[in-house]
């Protein structure tokens, strides 16, 4: 399957796969439970490839600004 993105899509895309891989980082982290660190590993390694794979194209496409997502605060 392909998908056309544009450059914002890319970029949503990219920063909700980044939040993710850290959300299920720290879930890795913060248990004891090995049932939910083989499961959230597993899911995170397969979030890594696919994350990696977006970022590559993405940039091809955009340039490496696509996979920066600076959050500033409005004055």
């Amino acid at each position: 399957m392909m998908t056309d993105l544009n450059r914002w899509e890319s970029r949503l895309v990219l920063e909700a796969l980044r939040i993710l891989e850290e959300k299920w980082i720290t879930t890795i982290d913060n248990t004891e439970d090995e049932d939910v660190q083989s499961e959230y590993g597993n899911d995170l390694a397969q979030l890594q490839l696919v994350k990696e794979r977006l970022e590559a194209l993405a940039c091809k496409e955009f340039g490496p600004a696509v996979t920066q997502f600076p959050r500033v605060p409005a004055a």
